[in-house]
C-alpha cells in the first residue's frame, strides 16, 4: 500500500519550533525567514489535520495533540539520524574493524564512554579501545582515530569541532546543603571542603563573582575532576565543575547546585582528528553522534 506522507519535509521546521517554542528562533536556527517557518507550520497542520500550536505571548506552545505528534516526530527523526550515522560509518568496500577514541576521564565516566560504546555496537565494530587524555598534546595520534579534549584551539595539524563551551557551577550532595551558611548577609563557606584541580584560581574567581567568602574553607586538590565529582556525590564537600559532567547526577537528585553563580572555565571541549582523516565516514559519523547527544540532552 502506497504511503501518502506528503508533509515529511515540514518536520525539521516543526521539530525546531516545538523545541525552541519560538518561530523566530527556529527560523534563525534553520537559516529561514519567520514567514517561511510559519507557512510550513500552516501546511503541516492542514496536511495532518492537527492543531499543533497555540500562541503564548510572543512565543508558541504545543497543544495536547501537538505534543503527542511532536513526541512521535522526535522519535522518528532520531531513528532516521541514527540510521544515517550508521550508513555513513560503513565504507562501501569493507566493514570498519576497529576504533580507538581518546576521552577525558571525567567526561567518559559521565556519559561519553557509553555513547561511544553504543556507536561501536550500532556499527558492528568488533574492536573498540577507549583511551584517556585531557589535552590535545596528551593524545598519541599514531594510535588514535578520534579524541575529545578539554583544551583551547588552535590545534596544529588537526581538524577540530567545538563540542561544548564550559561554564563552572558549584555542586554538592543534598546532605551537605544544610551546612552551607547562606542565610547571613556575609555568606561564607567556613568549614566546607572545596575540591579543585588547579591552584585554586577558579574557586577564587567564582567567590568574587558569587560574593561568597572562602575564609575557613578546606582545600583538596585532585588529579582528575572525576575525583571531585565523586567526592561531592559522597557528601565530602563542594566541587566546581561543568554541567556537561554532572547532568546525570543532577537529574537523579544525587547532586544539587546550591548557588546560581557560574563562571567561564577558560577552556572548552573539542572533537579532534588528524586533518587528513576529517572526511572519513566513520570519523564524521562518530563526531555527529557525540554532538547530537549533547544537542538532545542540553545542560
Amino acid at each position: 500500500m502506497a504511503r501518502t506522507l506528503t508533509f515529511l519535509h515540514y518536520l525539521p521546521a516543526f521539530e525546531a519550533v516545538a523545541r525552541l517554542k519560538s518561530v523566530r528562533r527556529a527560523a534563525e536556527e534553520l537559516n529561514l525567514s519567520p514567514g517561511a517557518i510559519s507557512f510550513q507550520m500552516k501546511k503541516l497542520a492542514e496536511a495532518t489535520g492537527i492543531t499543533l500550536f497555540e500562541k503564548v505571548g510572543r512565543n508558541v506552545a504545543l497543544t495536547a495533540a501537538g505534543s503527542d505528534f511532536a513526541q512521535a516526530v522526535l522519535a522518528s527523526l532520531g531513528h532516521l539520524e541514527s540510521a544515517a550515522h550508521t550508513a555513513r560509518a560503513w565504507d562501501s568496500s569493507r566493514r570498519p574493524m576497529s576504533l580507538t577514541v581518546s576521552v577525558p576521564t571525567a567526561l567518559g565516566i559521565a556519559w561519553l564512554s557509553s555513547t561511544i560504546v553504543e556507536f561501536a555496537e550500532a556499527n558492528n565494530i568488533p574492536n573498540l579501545t577507549i583511551k584517556q587524555a585531557i589535552t590535545a598534546d596528551q593524545v598519541t595520534w599514531e594510535a588514535t582515530d578520534l579524541a575529545i579534549v578539554y583544551d583551547n584551539p588552535p590545534f596544529a595539524g588537526l581538524h577540530w569541532r567545538s563540542l561544548s563551551e564550559v561554564r563552572l557551577n558549584t555542586v554538592c550532595s543534598p546532605m551537605l546543603f544544610p551546612r552551607l551558611d547562606l542565610q547571613h548577609r556575609e555568606r561564607k563557606l567556613n568549614g566546607i571542603t572545596l575540591f579543585h584541580e588547579d591552584e585554586g584560581e577558579e574557586w577564587a574567581r567564582w567567590a568574587i563573582a558569587a560574593r561568597v567568602s572562602l575564609e575557613g574553607s578546606g582545600r583538596v586538590r585532585v588529579d582528575s575532576v572525576a575525583q571531585a565529582v565523586a567526592s561531592a556525590v559522597q557528601g565530602k564537600g563542594l566541587a566546581l565543575v561543568s554541567d556537561v559532567l554532572t547532568r546525570s547526577y543532577l537529574a537523579e537528585g544525587r547532586l544539587i547546585q546550591p548557588f546560581s553563580t557560574s563562571i567561564n572555565a577558560g577552556r572548552g571541549y573539542y572533537i579532534l582528528c588528524q586533518g587528513s582523516r576529517a572526511k572519513e565516514p566513520l570519523i564524521e559519523a562518530l563526531s555527529d553522534r557525540i554532538i547530537d547527544y549533547l544537542r538532545r540532552n542540553p545542560t
